[in-house]
């Protein structure tokens, strides 16, 4: 998000008294009614196109207070719907505002980001990955509540509808210039990819879409997965591209250690098909995937468009250039 005014930002959104007041006053209400009271001690405040968060000590410990962009304002109420779906499986919210798009949130220790290092044993990672699938399964009877609760549609019959209306994008167009033609050109492939995974045996539920080990926290010997700011429904496997990119990236996983970790995520889904046609359907995911990324920026900061506009627009446009280059970052040896 190079060029955006954060300062300006803060400014407008966290700054003013009026919005300040009325969030401190419903935090702090939150907790009373828990027993509880804030410390005097000023907030943390950290402010993003994507969200505004806001660290509260009181006498119950730390909690967090999140606003969504109004673009993935469903976010508070979606973490209260997977608390009550999926319990033990997501941090559990102290409080959320469905209306306002407010959530408070316990601290829920340091992220797995922080506790990793950087091992070469990709165990713990193969067990996340296990236990954010057996999450999606538990979800996918709920695809019709998530989508009532506002959580975008992105299964994929809806993805050629999707992609043109980018495509259609002055802005997103113009980053891509003479590369928009790659993607026209991928076009079929899309096609066929998209029908695959429409037709697929795979039950849709909810993607992450930016699952990476800093959303992810390790407590009472479970995982807890949180942060759907950018989450939609589609088919599952789309989950995978943030995860993989993120290893291969960050820990500098090797060809050969990415295909364990994307075979720990499918094993779950095991009785939807064989491995070779799991494996198959999980990289068409991966190709579509960038579809998911761009749609996420497309949602940040509508209303300050003005100012996030460029980033905004060469995000998407970066996302879907990789559909004509299939340049993901996820090297696979059998892909």
């Amino acid at each position: 998000m190079d060029g955006v005014d954060y300062a300006a930002l803060r400014l407008a959104l966290w700054e003013d008294p009026g919005p300040r007041g009325e969030v401190t006053a419903w935090v702090e209400g939150r907790i009373a009614e828990r027993g509880g009271a804030l410390l005097p001690v000023p907030p943390r405040v950290r402010v993003r196109p994507w969200s505004t968060t806001a660290r509260f000590a009181t006498s119950l410990g730390t909690v967090w207070f999140k606003a969504g962009a109004p673009g993935a304002d469903f976010e508070a109420a979606l973490a209260g719907a997977l608390h009550a779906w999926a319990p033990g499986r997501v941090l559990t919210p102290v409080a959320v505002d469905a209306k306002r798009g407010w959530a408070l949130l316990p601290d829920g220790g340091p992220p797995l980001v922080d506790l990793l290092g950087r091992p070469h044993d990709l165990g713990l990672w193969e067990s996340v990955l296990r236990a954010y699938a057996q999450l999606q399964r538990v979800l996918a009877p709920r695809v019709r509540d998530m989508l009532a609760l506002g959580v975008p549609d992105l299964r994929p019959r809806r993805l050629g509808t999707l992609l043109e209306e980018m495509l259609a994008d002055r802005g997103v167009s113009a980053r891509l210039g003479r590369e928009r033609e790659g993607v026209e050109v991928f076009r079929p492939e899309f096609e066929r990819m998209r029908a695959r995974l429409a037709a697929s045996p795979v039950p849709m539920t909810l993607d992450h879409s930016d699952l990476n080990m800093g959303n992810v926290f390790l407590l009472e010997g479970g995982y807890r997965f949180m942060d759907w700011g950018d989450a939609s429904v589609g088919h599952p496997f789309t989950s995978l591209l943030v995860p993989l990119r993120f290893a291969a990236a960050e820990y500098g996983a090797t060809p050969a250690e990415l295909e364990r970790l994307r075979d720990a995520y499918l094993e779950p889904w095991s009785d939807r098909g064989s491995m070779a046609e799991l494996r198959e359907e999980a990289q068409a995911a991966l190709r579509l995937g960038p579809v998911s990324r761009a749609m996420a920026w497309g949602r940040v900061f509508p209303e300050l468009r003005p100012q996030v506009e460029r980033a905004r627009d060469a995000s998407m446009a970066a996302w879907l250039r990789t559909l004509a280059t299939g340049e993901l970052g996820v090297p696979f040896r059998d892909g």
